[in-house]
């Protein structure tokens, strides 16, 4: 993960730098443009008659179209003094949280870089972050919900937000909120679900074992087990026996997809040079989870924004050839309003003529028989053709008859659809020629760039 240094800023990891541009290609409110994703999802969902006759996926992904999270998030759970905020501020080399914290007190603590060293209450926290809006139907929890800032640059803290959670305890304590539902609404957002649970007779309240139970049956994939503090556990014998009793309960309760692995951790400096030898300590392998994380989310995010592009590109393809067939058609119905126009007309005039014809009583069809049109042959005299081929039939019902197909055929035939205008398809155009020529492009950049940056770590 390099970091390239840039004009008067700091070095970010080419991770985080993707990220950041990624988002910028969804929402350049920030550099005063109307060039992005978010915008180009809004009109082209925008209701209209053409709308409606998108395909459901494609229009279901444009209105839901959101730019991406910026870094992952960790949710820390746990039983009370398991040691979450510890190993916070010891990934983030900053004293944010309060250990040891009184439980009657402890909420909801967000953590994540910031510009400066800030705090934010839960008002502010709420309306600042989409995917924790489920909080809001939980009674209490806003009064308890804070957000910190820290400016450090600690390993991965500038991708990671950790959601530091009340530690669970059995007994008659209550919280101020209902805290197993906080957990589970977070869970539902959360990129990574850490389970802390200390060696030290309180790993296996009920508590925290029922909402890890319940936790397991649809994230099972996003959790992981910790057992903290371990270089607290006694001697070799007795780390084993308390590793094996919370393995074997954690096997009661989860169904895993795949082997269970409690990682045993503490702080590398709470420790003498002698334990950090001798006691084993995964505290590596879960920054280093963390890591394969944030290169997993970077890549979703570039794969997801080849998908929006897609969606995209096609939903502009299907209104442009809608348009086609729409003008097609109102091109044909004003060929039809000329023809029904002139059948009117004749009819109306075969109308006028059989009206002053028959108010002088004269046999219109005896003078189509007798009399022979000068220069014009009677079966090429259009009138008399049509009152011959009604065999007769009283006019007033061929008139009738005539007039009502006109109308019909009229109603039917001349009907003009919703086409798109020129501003519209002005607009269309310029969005498909930005998607190709410019986002799949930057898209295509970013890709490079995190392969690039890959291969150096590999051959660092």
């Amino acid at each position: 993960m390099v970091a390239r240094k840039g004009d008067g800023v700091r070095a970010r990891p080419v991770t985080e730098q993707i990220l950041l541009e990624a988002a910028r290609i969804y929402d350049a409110r920030d550099e005063g443009m109307a060039k992005d994703l978010k915008s180009y999802a809004a009109f082209l969902s925008r209701q209209d008659a053409f709308t409606k006759h998108l395909p459901k996926d494609l229009l279901e992904r444009a209105v839901n179209m959101r730019p991406p999270r910026d870094r992952i998030t960790c949710l820390l759970i746990g039983n009370h003094s398991a040691g979450k905020s510890s190993f916070t501020n010891w990934y983030i080399g900053e004293k944010i949280q309060k250990e040891s914290v009184a439980i009657e007190t402890a909420g909801i603590t967000m953590i994540r870089r910031g510009k400066q060293r800030t705090t934010w209450r839960g008002p502010q926290t709420m309306s600042a972050f989409p995917h924790i809006q489920g909080l809001k139907k939980i009674e209490g929890v806003t009064d308890f919900l804070t957000t910190e800032f820290s400016t450090s640059e600690e390993k991965n803290f500038p991708l990671v937000e950790f959601i530091d959670t009340p530690g669970l305890t059995d007994g008659t304590l209550k919280y101020p909120f209902d805290v197993e539902s906080v957990i589970y609404e977070l869970a539902e957002h959360a990129t990574m679900i850490m389970v802390f649970l200390d060696p030290i007779g309180k790993a296996l309240v009920s508590r925290c074992m029922n909402v890890v139970e319940k936790l397991a049956v649809n994230h099972s994939a996003k959790m992981s087990y910790y057992l903290t503090k371990f270089d607290t556990a006694g001697d070799e014998i007795d780390r084993t026996n308390v590793v094996s009793q919370i393995v074997q309960e954690l096997q009661g309760r989860v169904r895993a997809t795949h082997a269970l692995k409690l990682h045993t951790m503490f702080l590398p400096d709470r420790a003498d040079e002698q334990t950090n030898q001798k006691v084993p300590n995964k505290i590596g392998e879960l920054c280093q989870n963390i890591r394969m994380e944030i290169d997993s989310r970077v890549q979703d995010v570039l794969d997801e924004l080849s998908k929006d592009c897609e969606a995209l590109s096609k939903i502009v393809d299907e209104k442009i050839e809608r348009n086609k067939k729409c003008a097609s058609h109102n091109a044909f119905a004003t060929v039809w309003k000329g023809v029904l126009s002139s059948a009117f007309i004749v009819f109306l005039s075969i109308f006028v003529i059989w009206a002053l014809l028959n108010y002088a009583d004269t046999d219109v069809i005896g003078i189509c028989e007798q009399q022979e049109v000068k220069d014009r042959p009677v079966n090429k005299n259009v009138y008399c053709t049509i009152l011959r081929f009604a065999g007769g039939v009283p006019a007033a019902v061929l008139l009738i008859v005539g007039v009502v197909c006109t109308a019909l055929l009229w109603l039917k035939k001349t009907k003009v659809v919703e086409q798109l205008s020129s501003d519209e398809m002005r607009r269309l155009k310029e969005i498909q020629d930005d998607i190709h020529n410019n986002i799949e492009k930057r898209h295509k950049e970013l890709k490079k760039r995190l392969t690039d940056d890959a291969l150096e770590d590999h051959l660092a």
